[in-house]
């Protein structure tokens, strides 16, 4: 192998030579030559050249360092060294407008101070380091703030003195110094809540930009303080996984007709370049400012998107379908809600019966009002009462009430006790759709199973078997009582009611069809 290779120095045709060296003579370059084959001894560089460092460098917030052969570029502000071909005016005022802003209107006197100070830079960092942990801090405790819905006072007037004790009590007095950096005035939480909100919001944009389609779920209520609150939740795919977030909550100072609601959202859509291409569902409730093909919101969705899908909300559609009820169940209930509005609309009575429940040893002390828009409230109220029953009684005894023989009557206990268990049941699925990511697969599940446990609660009234229902059934036994035929009658007819009304409310429908919408 090593005959193969050429050992010795590299020659050159003395043309190319002469050539070579002829330039570099007209440039003022050398070059050291041997006579003997025009051999090359050595190899020829070009120079380069070396900036220097200037005063006037000073009021970019750079000295200098190193050695004077290749001086570099050293910030004040930082201690960064930069290479010395950075050595420019324009290279080292980029350097201070985007790594040092807030020392950008410094004036040169406040950069020859730094430069002759050298502990004075590990100061300021050492500072920046301590305000960044304060401000991060002070973002924790409004986001905590904002989860638990308290006053933005909350954090200045109680959970700074709490975490102060705390601080003094653990680490002692030289801990505390720290903690008083954290900024936790009400302004300020305000404004973190604010900045985290807008994060959240923009976030929350960007996905459904990204995410091939989107669907929506809109509502309007009105508050305690009678403001209208139009509500939008989103559902999109992110990362091929469904997620749900509010996407708007905007108040309605005016009108609430299908068009303030549509120009609200549709203002929205247009401000942050939500695309309505991708929507594919829309969800209201079952008014006719909200369903309306025509003039209602969802014709008006039709308009910007004619391929959507419209659907009722199947809470809405639950609560629709659980409101029948025989005429004397339906007595019942009022007359039991008449009951609660006499002892709670008295502070005395309230007062008096809450001592009463005392004396008694009673698990509760208080009973619940009946509110009409809140679905859960049948069941809650009527199961309180019934537990109460006892102590109604007693209570009436001393404050007599026109309805006060009810509880003596066992056909009305009957029929409460029996109220009480169907509006739990009913309360329990009611719960079961308000789940997360609940999809029309498992309502109709849901629904179907509630339709199969009122058809075998219907058989089992009819063989006389009242274990199904619970209170019902305890309070039968430890009383003794049977089922009277009005009362059987009755739990019957609701049961029945019931079913029908789920059916209307909740058709078959074929997998396919559920999904398209119609």
């Amino acid at each position: 192998m090593d005959k193969w290779l050429k050992t010795g120095t590299l020659k050159r045709s003395a043309s190319r030579t002469e050539i070579r060296t002829t330039d570099l003579a007209a440039m003022g370059i050398t070059v050291d030559q041997q006579d003997d084959d025009h051999e090359v001894q050595r190899t020829t560089y070009w120079p380069i050249q070396k900036r220097k460092y200037s005063d006037e460098y000073l009021k970019y917030g750079f000295s200098v360092t190193g050695d004077e052969d290749c001086p570099k570029p050293l910030c004040v502000v930082c201690g960064e060294i930069l290479s010395n071909g950075s050595m420019k005016p324009s290279l080292l005022m980029r350097h201070l407008e985007t790594k040092h802003p807030t020392y950008k209107q410094r004036n040169i006197s406040f950069f020859q101070r730094l430069s002759n100070s050298p502990d004075l830079n590990s100061c300021l960092i050492s500072i920046n380091r301590a305000n960044e942990a304060a401000i991060e801090a002070s973002y924790r405790i409004s986001y905590h703030i904002a989860k638990s819905g308290k006053n933005h006072t909350i954090a200045e007037n109680l959970v700074f003195p709490c975490i102060k004790d705390a601080v003094e009590c653990m680490f002692g007095e030289d801990h505390v110094q720290k903690i008083k950096n954290i900024p936790l005035s009400n302004s300020t939480v305000s404004r973190r809540i604010k900045d985290m909100s807008i994060d959240i919001e923009a976030t929350i944009n960007e996905r459904i930009k990204k995410s091939p389609f989107f669907s929506i779920q809109v509502d309007e209520s009105t508050d305690v303080s009678d403001l209208s609150i139009l509500l939008v939740i989103a559902r999109y795919l992110n990362v091929n996984e469904l997620e749900e977030n509010l996407l708007l909550c905007y108040p309605l100072t005016k009108r609430c007709t299908d068009e303030d609601i549509f120009n609200a959202i549709q203002d929205y859509f247009c401000e942050n370049e939500i695309d309505w291409a991708k929507c594919c569902g829309v969800c209201t409730d079952g008014g006719k400012s909200m369903s309306g093909c025509y003039k209602g919101l969802r014709g008006r969705f039709k308009i910007v998107a004619p391929h959507v899908t419209w659907s009722h909300c199947c809470i809405h559609r639950q609560s629709l379908a659980a409101k029948p009820l025989p005429d004397s169940s339906k007595e019942v209930l009022n007359q039991s809600v008449k009951v609660v509005n006499f002892i709670k609309a008295n502070s005395t009575n309230t007062r008096l019966f809450k001592s009463l429940c005392g004396d008694m040893g009673s698990l509760h002390t208080t009973l619940l009002l009946h509110t009409e828009v809140r679905w859960l409230s049948r069941g809650n109220v009527l199961t309180r009462l019934f537990e109460l029953r006892h102590e109604v009684l007693m209570f009436f005894e001393l404050h007599p009430f026109t309805l006060s023989s009810k509880f003596y009557e066992s056909e009305w206990l009957q029929q409460l006790a029996y109220l009480s268990d169907i509006f739990s049941e009913i309360n329990k699925l009611n719960l079961g759709l308000q789940n997360h990511s609940i999809t029309i697969f498992k309502v109709t599940d849901k629904i179907e199973s509630m339709i199969k446990k009122l058809n075998f609660w219907e058989s089992c009234i009819k063989k006389n078997q009242y274990e199904v229902f619970e209170t019902f059934h305890s309070f039968l036994s430890e009383n003794e009582l049977k089922l009277t035929k009005q009362v059987k009658t009755s739990i019957i007819s609701h049961l029945k009611g019931l079913k029908l009304s789920f059916r209307q409310y909740f058709p078959k429908r074929s997998a396919v069809t559920q999904i398209c919408g119609y």
